[in-house]
């Protein structure tokens, strides 16, 4: 979980996200995936996920969307997430260029 995850606005609005999602699946309708449009069925696993250009975790910047993947809709927060995680990390490794000389070896 990332730190922007840990804060108390987060952690306040995503609790509010919850509890709307919770009252439509109470009265069995489903709520739209943000990220795929396709509906998350009451019991279906979810997770507040931040829209698109989210700075922070402002109540405008979170909606529920599907935990995993999902036909016809997305592939998921969880996969989305570590795409995004192994990106900056694969960014941190460059590969090393050589500075001296070429050597040859003889065969």
């Amino acid at each position: 979980m990332s730190a922007k995850h840990q804060t108390r606005e987060y952690q306040r609005n995503a609790k509010v996200i919850r509890a709307r999602v919770r009252v439509s699946h109470k009265r069995q309708q489903p709520v739209p995936c943000w990220r795929g449009g396709g509906p998350i069925m009451p019991g279906q696993p979810y997770d507040v996920g931040h829209l698109p250009g989210a700075r922070a975790s402002a109540l405008h910047e979170l909606a529920p969307e599907h935990r995993h993947a999902t036909p016809g809709c997305c592939r998921g927060n969880r996969a989305h997430g570590g795409a995004e995680g192994a990106a900056i990390t694969n960014a941190k490794h460059r590969p090393k260029t050589v500075t001296g000389p070429a050597t040859s070896w003889p065969i």
